[in-house]
């Protein structure tokens, strides 16, 4: 009997120094918010669940509770994180629409007002065409929207990063888009389903069980092929070398300590190492990236800075 009793008081031991571990920060809550600017079932949504559930299943306190905020193209929910305390229980989990808002003055604070924790993976964007749209690959839009300039119904979220790409890609291809705005990912491909526009740029995420049938993948925006959607082209493959990726992660409000940054920085790495998360994220079309406080804040620093270039070049900066 001692001996069973010193086997349960020292399995007990560790449970209690594997918990409090876990649990050792100065982070003030039971639960942090993980805030998703954008509607429930959007590809956004659906990665930062796969997140937060494994994320939870390991034990970690604070527990991560996704709390979806929506509204202004993913700036209302980025507000709401950027005027929070930056202690630990609030954070962002967001992709390249930071800039683009800031860039096009929807906004009047960037990714440096923030501190950026984690980033999370990368989705190569896909451009996608209604059933109806009187073209079938992303060469064929090109060439009709040069014949039928204005015509082309393009789905964006206005002052995201989708509506930026739209803008850059009229510049660059020297074609013209009517671009109609919409709040995010999920709401784009509803459009794209009722054929109210023609076109829009989707996640694999989003719209990967509508193609071929309901939707048409004109083109994938990477170098190569994605093993989840073997038959769609690349733009490469069309005469186009554009590579396109919607780029996720967490970032904290501005003024975290690195304590807490590095804290969340090591569980979101535990978090990805997991075998059920890669297997999601591979079948929704994304590749698992971490990268750490440091370097993800280096990666944002020369994101911002292109498209700062860019946004001038286009004549759409309005940085205020």
């Amino acid at each position: 009997m001692n001996y069973v009793k010193s086997l349960l008081a020292l399995g007990m031991s560790a449970a209690m120094l594997t918990g409090a571990a876990y649990a050792d920060s100065n982070i003030p809550c039971n639960t942090a918010r993980l805030v998703v600017p954008y509607g429930a079932g959007g590809g956004s949504d659906l990665h930062a669940r796969v997140i937060a559930d494994a994320y939870n299943k390991l034990g970690f306190e604070p527990q991560l509770q996704v709390v979806n905020i929506t509204g202004q193209g993913g700036s209302k929910g980025a507000t709401e994180v950027h005027n929070s305390e930056p202690d630990g229980c609030t954070m962002l989990f967001q992709h390249e629409a930071i800039l683009a808002s800031y860039l096009t003055g929807r906004v009047d604070f960037s990714w440096d007002d923030f501190s950026p924790a984690a980033m999370i993976n990368v989705e190569p964007a896909i451009f996608a065409a209604a059933p109806n749209a009187p073209f079938n690959n992303f060469a064929e839009l090109v060439t009709y929207s040069k014949a039928n300039p204005g015509k082309v119904l393009a789905a964006a979220s206005i002052a995201s990063n989708t509506h930026f790409i739209m803008l850059q890609f009229q510049d660059d291809l020297d074609v013209e888009f009517n671009i109609i705005g919409y709040e995010g990912g999920r709401e784009r491909v509803t459009a794209l389903l009722s054929d109210t526009v023609n076109v829009g740029q989707v996640g694999e995420s989003d719209a990967r069980q509508y193609f071929p049938d309901q939707l048409k993948a004109l083109a994938m925006f990477s170098k190569t092929r994605s093993a989840t959607l073997p038959d769609v082209p690349t733009a490469l493959e069309q005469g186009f070398d554009i590579e396109i990726n919607v780029t996720r992660g967490v970032l904290l409000p501005s003024g975290a300590s690195d304590e807490v940054l590095n804290l969340y920085g090591e569980r979101f790495a535990k978090v990805l190492e997991e075998a059920a998360v890669i297997e999601s994220m591979t079948k929704m079309g994304a590749s698992v990236r971490f990268e750490n406080a440091k370097d993800y804040s280096a990666w944002w620093a020369i994101q911002a800075a292109n498209w700062e270039k860019v946004a001038k070049e286009i004549g759409i900066y309005k940085a205020k």
